[in-house]
């Protein structure tokens, strides 16, 4: 059986805070700082997540069948 891998590793996108200001003036939003950061590191942890959990259930399916 194989091992997954449970440790969550952020990957920052590289946009500085005058970025994510320029972005928020873009879309409209107000800008609230560290608002895009928490968003961000939240929404990269629930990819990756669902993808442990799709592999958990697929590895469980197949030992169903067995």
């Amino acid at each position: 059986m194989a091992i997954l891998n449970n440790q969550f590793k952020y990957k920052d996108d590289g946009l500085s805070e005058e970025h994510i200001k320029q972005i928020c003036r873009f879309l409209n939003t107000p800008y609230v700082k560290g608002e895009y950061q928490k968003w961000h590191k939240f929404s990269q942890f629930k990819f990756w997540h669902k993808n442990k959990m799709d592999k958990r259930d697929a590895l469980t399916r197949l030992n169903c069948k067995n």
